[in-house]
């Protein structure tokens, strides 16, 4: 029995369900992530609010709802990852 050639196609098919929600940085929001820092930079802040709901906001686009995850871990009886 030949299990390589098993493992091999499995690990490629992982590698394309990955792929569909890779995330890149554009220039429109490298612009932004800048303009950012330059206001809070003027205000003397480290990180403004409005960069975190824009990291938050990019986030959501790619990682899965932890959210949804948390919460039904929290409620008790479903197992250490809530399933």
């Amino acid at each position: 029995m030949d299990i390589t050639g098993t493992a091999k196609s499995h690990h490629a098919d992982i590698h394309k369900a990955s792929s569909k929600k890779e995330w890149k940085l554009s220039d429109s929001l490298r612009e932004q992530i800048a303009g950012y820092a330059r206001e809070d930079a003027a205000q003397n802040v480290y990180i403004g609010n409005k960069f975190l709901a824009l990291r938050k906001s990019e986030v959501a686009k790619v990682a899965p709802d932890r959210a949804g995850v948390t919460g039904r871990s929290a409620r008790g009886g479903e197992g250490r990852y809530g399933i």
